[in-house]
């Protein structure tokens, strides 16, 4: 539906402006409504809101909201992370099959909310669909920010790529980090390690001193990477 269309006069002479807030369990479009005396008020009302889009996509952000890709567990730890760091002014989900009212659609309709979410992030397990996404999204410009848990000890020294996860009670001395990784809980990477972009470290992985992770690599949980546990 096009957004003039969600834009009209009741027959009590008040003006409605509509929006898409998410999608039901029968993935259907839900929709919210703000009221007002004029056409103008009711758009307005709409933009305080964050949900007016106009056909031009903005060069740089005016508010800082996340989008995040992927609604299931990492998503929403995820999410709890990013709202604990207190700098994000909305946070909402795109995912391809689930519904809710943050969700606001599926992860290729992306493009379509970039004039309200100047960063996003992919928060999906598998690896090679998590490149999928990012490179999706590095495409479309979008800010592609590291969500770190202010639960977890990282070393000042690391190098860190963009999209990065780093949960809460992780550690990661010195080391470099590519992109879009996943650091979950409890995991350990030490110091010298060249952790490949789109890795996952799951719950209590390790690695070892001077290891170099391939891109793609996932380290499971309790596992042990790196030369002393290959020469075993």
């Amino acid at each position: 539906m096009e957004k003039e269309k969600l834009v009209y006069e009741r027959k009590d002479g008040r003006w409605e402006a509509r929006y898409k807030k998410g999608i039901s369990p029968e993935g259907k479009a839900i929709y919210g409504s703000v009221y007002g005396n004029s056409k103008e008020e009711v758009i307005q009302k709409r933009a305080e809101l964050g949900f007016e889009r106009t056909k031009e996509i903005p060069k740089f952000p005016t508010k800082l909201n996340l989008l995040i890709l992927g609604a299931g567990s990492h998503g929403k730890n995820v999410k709890e992370i990013a709202q604990s760091l207190r700098v994000f002014t909305k946070i909402s989900y795109l995912d391809d099959n689930q519904v809710g009212e943050d969700i606001l659609g599926k992860c290729k309709d992306a493009l379509d909310f970039r004039g309200e979410y100047g960063c996003a992030f992919v928060a999906i397990g598998n690896n090679k669909l998590r490149k999928k996404y990012a490179e999706f999204l590095k495409e479309r410009n979008f800010i592609l920010p590291n969500i770190i848990s202010p639960a977890a000890t990282v070393s000042p020294n690391v190098k860190l790529g963009e999209g990065i996860a780093i949960l809460p009670q992780s550690t990661v001395n010195e080391s470099e980090i590519g992109d879009f990784c996943i650091l979950a809980s409890n995991c350990l990477v030490n110091n010298d390690v060249r952790l490949g972009a789109y890795s996952h470290i799951d719950c209590g992985g390790i690695v070892l001193k001077g290891a170099s992770v391939p891109e793609g690599t996932t380290v499971t949980c309790g596992e042990i990477y790196g030369k002393s546990a290959e020469s075993k």
